[in-house]
C-alpha cells in the first residue's frame, strides 16, 4: 500500500511505541447506577478479555473484516459512536474519544464513565493525537471521524490499528439499498463479536427491537402519514436529510414520511423552494450546539417566506438531540417520542 510521506513517519513512530507499551491493565468495576447496560446483564463485573482467540470476520461496508485479537485499547469518534460503545459496557477498553463537544451531552448515567478518558479532539479527529493514546482498534464512520485523503481504515490499517465503519455512513463510499434501525442493531452486534461480549450486545439489541415493535405495531392502519422536514441547519441553505441518513428510517417507523426521501444522499443541503413546496405537516429540529435548538426554532419562525407551511403555522416541531438522530441505542427512544408527537392516538407519553 502507498503511502505518503506524513504517513510513514506515522509508522516509523507506532513501530516505536509498540515497543514500548506496557500491558493493559485490567477494567475497572463499576456501581450499578452508572451502568448503561441493559437489566439481563446489568450488574456482572466487567472483565478483561485475553487479546488472543479465534479470528471474528464481520461486514464492514459490504466488505468481510477479520479481527485476529480482541481490542484492548479503543478509540471512539462521534458522539453517538462513542454512546453504542459506552451502552456494550466497554469504556474499560477506551483509551481516548473525540468529536463529543460537551459531555453533558451524553446520558447522565454515561457521564462518569468518561470522567478519566482523554478527550482526543473535539473536532475532527487527529492521527497525531490518535497514535499518541496507542490504540489498536478505532471505531467511527464516513464523515463522522474517517475521511478521504485523512483518517481512514485503509490508513490506519497501515500503521497496524484495526477499525470498525459505523454501518449508516457507508453510503459515503459504496452503494447502498435503504437505511434501516437494523443498521444501528447490526453495529452492536458486530462489536459484540469483535470484542467478546456476544450475550451482552444481544441482550441489548433484543430490548431495543422489542420497544420498536411495540411502536411499529401501534402504528399499523394509519390512515395517512404526516409529511416531516428535518432541519438540522443552515440559513440560506438548509441542511436535511435524504433517503441515507437515519431520520429516515426513524420517521418511517414513527408513522411518516420524510419530505426529502427522493434525495440519493445522507445528510445533504436542500433548498428553501423545495421545503416550501412540499409543504410539511412537522418540523424536526436536531439539537447540534450551534445554534441552539431555540434559536432554529426562532428562525423558522420568523421567515415570511415560511409562514405559510403547515408545520409553521401550527408550530408543530420536535426537538430530536445529534446523537438521538445518528445511529445509536437512543433511536429507538426518539421513534417512540416522535410517534407520540403524529400520533398522540395511538402512541401513549414516553
Amino acid at each position: 500500500m502507498k503511502t505518503n510521506k506524513y504517513l510513514r513517519n506515522q509508522l516509523l513512530f507506532l513501530s516505536g511505541w509498540r515497543r514500548r507499551a506496557i500491558p493493559v491493565l485490567a477494567g475497572l468495576a463499576l456501581g450499578a447506577c452508572s451502568d448503561p447496560r441493559p437489566p439481563e446483564v446489568r450488574g456482572a463485573p466487567v472483565q478483561a478479555v485475553p487479546a488472543a482467540r479465534a479470528p471474528v470476520t464481520v461486514d464492514v461496508c459490504g466488505q468481510p473484516v477479520t479481527y485476529t485479537q480482541v481490542p484492548q485499547r479503543a478509540v471512539t469518534h462521534g458522539i453517538n459512536i462513542t454512546e453504542m460503545f459506552l451502552a456494550l459496557g466497554l469504556q474499560d477498553r477506551l483509551v481516548g474519544y473525540g468529536g463529543l463537544r460537551d459531555i453533558t451531552r451524553l446520558p447522565p448515567a454515561q457521564q462518569p464513565l468518561l470522567a478519566t478518558v482523554p478527550d482526543l479532539s473535539n473536532q475532527g479527529m487527529n492521527l497525531e493525537t490518535l497514535i499518541h493514546a496507542q490504540p489498536d482498534f478505532v471505531f467511527s464512520g464516513w464523515s463522522y471521524g474517517f475521511r478521504p485523503g485523512q483518517i481512514t481504515p485503509a490508513s490506519l490499517q497501515a500503521l497496524g490499528i484495526a477499525s470498525y465503519v459505523l454501518s449508516e455512513s457507508c453510503i459515503r463510499q459504496v452503494a447502498r439499498e435503504r437505511v434501516s434501525l437494523e443498521d444501528t442493531f447490526q453495529d452492536l452486534l458486530a462489536l459484540g463479536r469483535i470484542f467478546a461480549i456476544e450475550e451482552r450486545a444481544e441482550a441489548l439489541v433484543n430490548g431495543l427491537r422489542a420497544e420498536l415493535q411495540r411502536t411499529t405495531d401501534a402504528l399499523q392502519g394509519l390512515p395517512r402519514k404526516p409529511r416531516v422536514f428535518v432541519f438540522d441547519s443552515g440559513t440560506d441553505i438548509p441542511v436535511t436529510t435524504g433517503r441515507y441518513a437515519m431520520p429516515q428510517a426513524m420517521i418511517e417507523a414513527a408513522g411518516a414520511t420524510n419530505i426529502f426521501d427522493d434525495l440519493d444522499s445522507s445528510w445533504v443541503r436542500g433548498n428553501w423552494e423545495d421545503v416550501i413546496a412540499r409543504d410539511p405537516d412537522w418540523i424536526v429540529i436536531v439539537d447540534n450546539d450551534s445554534p441552539t435548538a431555540d434559536g432554529k426554532r426562532q428562525f423558522l419562525l420568523n421567515q415570511p417566506e415560511l409562514s405559510y407551511l403547515q408545520a409553521i403555522r401550527a408550530q408543530r416541531f420536535v426537538l430530536m438531540d445529534f446523537a438521538e438522530a445518528t445511529p445509536g441505542p437512543r433511536n429507538v427512544q426518539a421513534v417512540r417520542r416522535l410517534a407520540h408527537a403524529l400520533h398522540p392516538e395511538r402512541i401513549p407519553s414516553p
